[in-house]
């Protein structure tokens, strides 16, 4: 068995689901394991046709990949539904550990609230924070995905009434949020979505599959990873090698290859602190307006800066923790650093834009 993982070594936004999708084209009997984060990732893939962004789903999936989503995955039916939909191909197989947390929209609207009141744009708004800490805090019991569908139909929406009830403790529901917020409507457009989750996928835990390819995806980059002091710019999960090694470790597969992915310049999405921030053209004449990324009304601009190859490389190094690494250098064509990267980095793999 081989297995990878996929990892942002910046902010996110490096040219992961590109990366994932080449690996995938080169392999056969792949599953594609969605790792960490939740659906708040945005991983674009260019061809010929246009471009494709995945979020609940892998990149792989394009090339005929099967998808798992890891116990460390955040399902949002919601995503999932609005997604499936629109997949050119779509996976034969998709998996889901029993234990995943879920997101219902009661964790994105006050996410919305949240950034809207705070009056800034550091959130994807998919509710990602909020879900992390419903399932830690809100009293009583909080149920695993599985659990609602064997509650009768008054008794989900009960439970999702509750949902509501802990933001009402907790959170000003500002007047022009009202209507949907207490919607009866939204509560049952929500079950059918969870319903038509419940339908096309299947409770499997990775140990319990047998691929002769892994590829873990990660979301976002390591310099967004979870600090441990809650920060609004951050995300609330592991970023690097760390749940890739748990989760091979309990499959017994002892050999992982990481796979760190950068641009040859730093972006970023939105409010938040960023090193070394320039304007784009100040950076390289070459680089071009991004064609998947672009501003947005959560996250706000997105941003460029000046990437440092020794910090870059002291922070793969020390997330690597002395597994096998591979440096994967995107966006090529539009800034030459090639040979600066090969001097600290050694073999190089290269991708232009566009690609797969």
């Amino acid at each position: 068995m081989v297995a990878r993982v996929i990892i942002g070594a910046n902010y996110g936004d490096e040219g992961k689901g590109t990366v994932v999708a080449r690996y995938t084209k080169e392999s056969d009997n792949v599953l594609n394991v969605l790792t960490n984060g939740g659906p708040q990732r945005g991983h674009s893939i260019l061809t010929e046709k246009g471009s494709m962004t995945f979020q609940h789903f892998g990149s792989g999936t394009f090339h005929g990949a099967d998808n798992h989503y890891s116990r460390y995955f955040i399902l949002n039916p919601m995503q999932f539904v609005n997604e499936y939909n629109g997949l050119l191909v779509k996976p034969k197989h998709i998996y889901r550990d029993p234990r995943c947390k879920w997101t219902t929209p009661y964790d994105v609207m006050a996410n919305l609230i949240q950034e809207e009141q705070l009056r800034r744009k550091a959130s994807c708004g998919m509710g990602i924070w909020n879900t992390i800490k419903r399932f830690n805090y809100m009293p009583g019991k909080t149920m695993l995905f599985d659990m609602l569908f064997a509650l009768t139909e008054e008794a989900k929406a009960d439970y999702l009434r509750s949902i509501r009830r802990y933001y009402d403790n907790n959170l000003q529901i500002p007047d022009h949020w009202k209507d949907t917020w207490y919607s009866p409507a939204l509560i049952q457009h929500f079950l059918e979505d969870c319903a038509f989750m419940l339908d096309k996928t299947e409770v499997v835990e990775l140990k319990d599959l047998s691929y002769e390819n892994l590829i873990f995806e990660n979301g976002q980059g390591l310099l967004l990873s979870d600090t441990g002091k809650d920060t609004y710019d951050t995300t609330p999960s592991d970023t690097g090698i760390r749940y890739a090694l748990e989760l091979t470790g309990e499959l017994g597969i002892g050999s992982l290859t990481a796979h760190y992915v950068t641009r040859p310049y730093l972006t970023r999405h939105g409010d938040g602190e960023m090193m070394n921030e320039k304007q784009r053209k100040l950076i390289s004449k070459d680089i071009m307006e991004d064609r998947t990324n672009h501003d947005n009304e959560h996250q706000g601009g997105f941003r460029y800066g000046k990437l440092d190859i020794n910090s870059l490389y002291d922070r793969i190094v020390g997330d690597a923790r002395g597994v096998r690494f591979q440096l994967e250098l995107t966006h090529c064509d539009e800034m030459d650093r090639l040979n600066e990267f090969k001097m600290k980095f050694g073999d190089v793999n290269t991708y232009d834009t566009p690609l797969v």
